[in-house]
């Protein structure tokens, strides 16, 4: 480029106007069109439950993780989430997602363990505490619900998941409600659940309290919708079974019942569930 020396008083003159006009151009862009734009921010994630996708019910005892809080301590696992209760010996409540996803067909059992996610001090209840007693290991979350997944499936079987149930209960109407769940995540596509025990009728070894009752809440989801759309077409079904023998036979409907009744011999909160 030649040096301004040696270019003319014209041409200098135009080279300063069009410099002049070019930042005037600049400066009105800014004017009329303002600041540049930041980038855009990443969508927020969905409103994700603090207790991932097994809370949809959300924390119905305010469990937390504090190792302080032994009986109503808060275990968040890739397959359920859970209120564990150490001087019990068993969960207070699991509440856990089942979609079509999660089913197949039966896989090899894996053996009883205890949790090793529960803090030291707390105590490790294993399959010999059980031996001898007449109950079932009773499964809260079913492991054929995890029949797709051997690790969920494996997590099934951790001591935390497992309430004594007489055979009547286990294998008779509380077995039927199960299949039934499945049924309708099979057809829908998902259902969200969670279940617990209440009362104590006696103790294995000193450990681990038989409790009087066991209730669940199903509720069966249509398509592409979750509990928190509260959409009328959603299926809850709410029950409360005796831990007794000589029911083998019942029918799981015998036992319906409502949420607001389950919250009052709980003393969860439940609000969250639809009516």
């Amino acid at each position: 480029m030649p040096s301004l020396a040696r270019v003319g008083k014209p041409a200098i003159l135009l080279i300063v106007l069009l410099a002049v006009a070019t930042a005037g151009c600049e400066r009105l862009r800014t004017i009329t069109q303002g600041p540049p734009e930041p980038p855009p921010q990443t969508a927020p994630a969905d409103p994700a439950l603090p207790l991932g996708p097994h809370g949809a019910f959300g924390n119905p005892s305010n469990a937390t993780a504090d190792e302080r809080n032994r009986d109503n301590f808060l275990i968040i696992g890739e397959g359920s989430v859970m209120s564990y209760n150490d001087s019990r010996g068993t969960a207070n409540w699991v509440a856990w997602r089942t979609t079509r996803g999660d089913l197949g067909p039966s896989i090899p059992r894996p053996d009883f363990r205890p949790d090793p996610r529960l803090p030291a001090g707390f105590r490790r209840i294993g399959y010999s505490d059980y031996s001898g007693s007449g109950y079932d290991r009773g499964h809260l979350v079913p492991s054929a619900d995890r029949f797709a997944n051997p690790q969920l499936n494996e997590e099934t079987f951790m001591m935390t998941n497992i309430v004594p149930k007489t055979a009547a209960l286990n294998q008779g109407p509380w077995e039927k409600l199960e299949r039934h769940a499945r049924a309708l995540a099979r057809r829908l596509g998902a259902v969200q659940q969670i279940a617990g025990c209440y009362g104590e009728k006696e103790r294995l070894k000193g450990k681990v309290a038989v409790p009087t009752n066991c209730w669940k809440i199903i509720v069966a989801l249509p398509s592409g919708r979750t509990v928190a759309d509260r959409d009328r077409r959603m299926q809850v079904i709410a029950v409360d079974m005796p831990n007794i023998d000589g029911i083998d036979d019942v029918r799981w409907e015998t036992y319906k019942t409502s949420v607001e009744a389950l919250q009052q011999r709980t003393g969860l909160d439940l609000s969250v569930i639809p009516r």
